[in-house]
């Protein structure tokens, strides 16, 4: 399968150049493992780019590659959504020492779903070399889109498979920017955004519009807040010590020792059986 998208006319000079990028892939093509280098096809006018890719699965790889601008395009050149290929092909081969070389000094990586972004490299690092950990052996990232944009950008939506079986609730979106490195792009700065396995439907909109009626009913103390989210936290997080956690911690303490209890009584439920099972078959 193939996607074709066009872009706008873009001014050199005097004379305006149409660029009509195609996207393709390997038909039956897996997960991402390995990527292509993007090769050039005729410059002519129009132009025409070709991306080609072998490893993704089911739903077909579509690129959609802003003009940069500039009509003359190298063979060698290398691309934004190249690397990114490269980058979630590293993670599902678990190949430390290429991401290594795909992320810059001072990366930049912020993932919605941790309270604090990771500030450089080494942090980066440490944060995806965990998460392959957690992968296992089977779990794989799926792209099914990569944008590339104007200045390094780049974009991608995603899901996970676990051995070729789409996963619920792991679908996702990355934002990167990319710099030059010497001779090479890396990765600069890269937020992600992951699915809610919580779907508060209408729920959330009538949630929201509470809310936005509190801020318009109450500006002062709203710009109070937006200004100083971490007050309120910790006085919600005092709140709770003095009023909560005495009440909530003896419950859940004896929660935990009767389903222990349970547990045991239900382990020696089990040999008992066992054992009679063993005397019955002799």
């Amino acid at each position: 399968m193939a996607a074709i998208t066009g872009f706008p006319r873009v001014a050199t000079g005097k004379t305006h150049i149409r660029i009509k990028t195609v996207a393709r892939h390997a038909p039956g093509a897996m997960p991402l493992k390995r990527t292509r280098l993007f090769e050039q096809a005729e410059i002519k006018k129009p132009q025409q780019l070709i991306f080609t890719t072998k490893e993704i699965k089911r739903k077909p790889l579509i690129v959609f590659a802003a003009s940069s601008g500039d009509s003359n395009i190298n063979i060698g050149f290398v691309s934004p959504a190249h690397i990114i290929m490269q980058l979630y092909s590293a993670i599902n081969e678990k190949n430390l020492k290429k991401l290594e070389k795909l992320i810059a000094k001072d990366c930049f990586f912020d993932d919605y779903s941790f309270p604090t972004p990771f500030q450089g490299k080494k942090e980066a690092l440490q944060f995806l070399d965990q998460l392959i950990a957690c992968m296992g052996q089977n779990m794989k990232f799926n792209i099914e889109h990569i944008w590339q944009g104007d200045e390094f950008t780049a974009g991608a939506n995603w899901h996970l498979d676990w051995n070729r079986i789409q996963v619920p609730f792991t679908r996702g979106c990355s934002y990167y920017k990319l710099s030059s490195d010497g001779d090479r792009l890396v990765i600069k700065e890269a937020r992600v955004l992951i699915e809610s396995p919580i779907k508060l439907g209408g729920v959330a909109l009538t949630l929201f519009k509470t809310l936005t009626f509190l801020f318009d009913a109450f500006p002062a103390a709203t710009e109070w807040f937006l200004k100083s989210p971490h007050i309120m936290f910790q006085l919600l997080h005092k709140s709770y010590k003095i009023a909560v956690e005495p009440i909530i911690t003896p419950l859940f303490t004896w929660y935990i020792r009767l389903m222990n209890f349970a547990a045991c009584i239900l382990a020696f439920t089990l040999k008992i059986l066992y054992y009679l099972a063993k005397i019955f078959n002799m």
